[in-house]
């Protein structure tokens, strides 16, 4: 690289090399990432690219997330910043005290999916390596990463407050359906109401319905009169250079 329970044991049964079967029970943590987490991270973004039909625009390394979410002097949700979604079969420590970052993880334990069972097949290549204190521990019992968010500061001059915008939000196939993805927003939301701020803003794509329609239910404002634009490779550089 470039940069710098045993109750719950019939809930994790190993099915084969790199693959792993949770039965009844889970649980779930969201946390900031940390410079641990880049090599996981370029997974997830890679796979939300491939998702949406984005490959042949993909030009992020883990290099450049390292550099854009961690070389910053400014502190999380200040600058680019990453949440991570881990899940175990055992349960996570609760964490009552803030840290210099403001941001206290979001623990969910032991949740009850009598009728479900999670077949993952890429478990072991999303070990995570955080062990609570920002040090490598590649031998981290049990703990894996199972989804991201992606946040920057906003700004919106029709509006009295800044605001966060939410740029990615990406849970891995195997976990989704469990609402694993609304905990991640509602981490975002509460962030932005905790730091004063005046708004979310996000994008869906169009063709995604069931997911448009889980955001209006959930209160937010759609704007389908609005298009993305975007000025950027060789287009941007040509643009940039002309005078007139």
């Amino acid at each position: 690289m470039e940069y710098s329970t045993s109750s719950l044991i019939n809930s994790f049964q190993p099915k084969e090399k790199h693959t792993t079967l949770f039965n009844h029970q889970i649980s779930a943590r969201i946390r900031l990432a940390t410079e641990l987490d880049v090599p996981n991270l370029h997974k997830l973004v890679t796979q939300m690219a491939e998702y949406h039909g984005l490959s042949q625009i993909f030009t992020t390394t883990e290099t450049s997330l390292y550099n854009n979410l961690f070389k910053s002097p400014n502190p999380p949700f200040h600058s680019p910043t990453a949440l991570i979604l881990e899940i175990s079969p055992n349960p996570f420590p609760q964490t009552n005290h803030t840290t210099t970052t403001n941001f206290v993880p979001i623990i969910k334990n032991n949740y009850n999916f009598d009728n479900l069972e999670i077949l993952d097949h890429e478990l072991e290549t999303y070990r995570s390596k955080f062990n609570g204190h920002g040090h490598d521990n590649s031998n981290n019992c049990n703990v894996y990463v199972a989804g991201h968010v992606l946040v920057y500061p906003s700004y919106n001059g029709f509006f009295e407050k800044p605001g966060l915008f939410l740029d990615q939000m990406f849970v891995r196939k195997c976990y989704r359906g469990m609402k694993f993805g609304k905990l991640l927003f509602s981490a975002v939301a509460m962030q932005a109401e905790k730091m004063g701020m005046g708004m979310v803003d996000w994008l869906v794509a169009n063709w995604n319905e069931e997911t448009i329609n889980f955001y209006e239910k959930m209160g937010a404002h759609y704007i389908p009169e609005y298009r993305l634009c975007k000025l950027y490779g060789d287009q941007l550089q040509a643009f940039g250079k002309k005078s007139d």
